[in-house]
């Protein structure tokens, strides 16, 4: 079989959607499939790196494209690099073997249109893998207010990709609320939350970690917010709560890579001094030991966006079996993780002193901070595992693949006969499965 999969962003990017579609598709490779990636020539922070034109990494085939503009920081040069990539993989796509399935992601939001037109004019299977939910959250963040036209033209259209694809993989169950409330056919949806890798990330001791005896000053209770630090991240109930710290608090705060607020960060933290670091991303092969550093991990989503993004971060910390403090509401798939593992503490974003409070508390109990970073660590390889879900996700393409072309009835894997009926898939549960909230 043959698979096309399209995102702006491969291997070796530190970008979330990177890293987990290079899981996949190397899953696939491995599996005896022809694999196909069209993907930017540029990295996700803009980082000026001679990526080739075209490369195989590990079985996989690799087409890059060219941007006019590698710049993020605003709108317009956003805008540019979509259009640009956009139609420098339209070119690729149809010009690569063709594929039995096309997998979008989405980065740029609309490249769902690019699997849209391969599913019609070159009749594949197309596959949609919805990482965002897009225009809501460029509306909800405030980026369309002065392009008040572009938000409904950009609705439509994504509506249009959402109702041509074939089948949607969705990261959570709210996700898949939002979906059908759009219109989608449930039936056509399936959930499959991202993933960590137990033998890539997984605990460092503390006198074994390189990166905590560089960056971590001995004494304090570190706490680490790793990752985007973007619209989507509340940061409100940090700035009202670090004025009431006394001096009985050792915190130190290390934030670990880069996104729009960052720059807003280092000006309201600048008060701490000593007690606020900041680092850029971390290599993949580092991060076991960047994200085993920290006493704690913070994780923050302002509640306008539940639903429509799931920070990936979760399954990181997780697998470096670290406790989690999340920023945010109830009602998303991070909080409901959370209280399903028992690996971490949940505070309303409109809590500053609960915030604090959850901190203290961990600090106070290291004893139980550590059990929560183990139940989570337990959960994610029972949950959350690489292979496990990859394995899932390999089972929907070749379905996919068999339902777009009957010659594939007979095919067999290299594990034996045909992927197991539908109806017998390892798939997470279609329905919502929820964990009672305490009063």
């Amino acid at each position: 079989m043959r698979f096309l999969f399209i995102n702006q962003y491969y291997a070796p990017d530190f970008a979330a959607t990177a890293q987990q579609m290079t899981d996949l598709c190397e899953r696939l490779a491995a599996a005896g499939h022809d694999v196909d990636v069209i993907a930017s020539r540029a990295l996700y922070d803009g980082r000026e790196i001679a990526l080739p034109a075209h490369e195989v990494i590990n079985g996989v085939s690799v087409h890059r494209v060219s941007l006019l503009t590698k710049s993020r920081r605003r709108f317009r040069h956003r805008l540019t690099g979509y259009v640009s990539f956009m139609a420098g993989a339209f070119w690729k796509a149809n010009r690569v073997p063709r594929p039995d399935v096309v997998v979008a992601l989405t980065t740029p939001p609309l490249v769902c249109l690019l699997g849209a037109w391969l599913k019609r004019f070159r009749r594949t299977r197309f596959v949609f893998w919805v990482m965002d939910i897009y225009p809501d959250i460029a509306e909800k963040a405030g980026l369309l207010r002065r392009h008040r036209m572009v938000a409904p033209v950009w609705s439509w259209l994504a509506r249009k990709g959402y109702h041509s694809a074939d089948r949607l993989i969705v990261l959570g169950h709210c996700m898949r609320d939002v979906l059908i409330g759009k219109g989608v056919d449930p039936s056509r949806i399936d959930v499959l939350p991202n993933w960590s890798a137990k033998d890539e990330v997984f605990p460092v001791a503390p006198a074994e970690n390189a990166f905590r005896r560089r960056h971590l000053r001995p004494g304090q209770f570190t706490v680490m917010y790793s990752g985007n630090m973007g619209a989507c991240h509340t940061f409100a109930p940090l700035f009202k709560a670090l004025p009431t710290l006394n001096g009985g608090d050792n915190f130190d705060f290390l934030f670990v890579g880069s996104g729009k607020k960052r720059d807003e960060l280092r000006e309201k933290l600048g008060i701490l001094g000593k007690h606020v670091r900041f680092l850029p991303y971390q290599e993949r092969g580092d991060l076991a030991a960047s994200l085993s550093a920290p006493d704690a991990h913070l994780i923050t989503l302002d509640p306008r966006f539940d639903g429509l993004l799931v920070p990936s971060k979760i399954y990181g910390i997780m697998a470096a079996s670290r406790p989690i403090v999340f920023v945010g509401s109830g009602n998303n798939e991070v909080a409901s993780t959370i209280r399903e593992a028992n690996c971490g503490l949940l505070v309303d974003p409109e809590d500053p002193a609960g915030l604090l409070q959850a901190l203290r508390q961990l600090a106070a109990d290291p004893e139980e901070a550590a059990a929560m970073g183990q139940r989570g660590r337990a959960h994610l390889e029972a949950q959350f595992e690489r292979e496990q879900a990859t394995e899932r996700f390999r089972l929907i393409l070749e379905r996919e693949a068999r339902e777009g072309d009957p010659q594939w009835k007979t095919f067999k894997t290299p594990s034996g006969p045909n992927p197991l009926p539908e109806t017998e898939l390892p798939l997470v549960s279609r329905e919502r499965a929820t964990t009672p909230v305490p009063e």
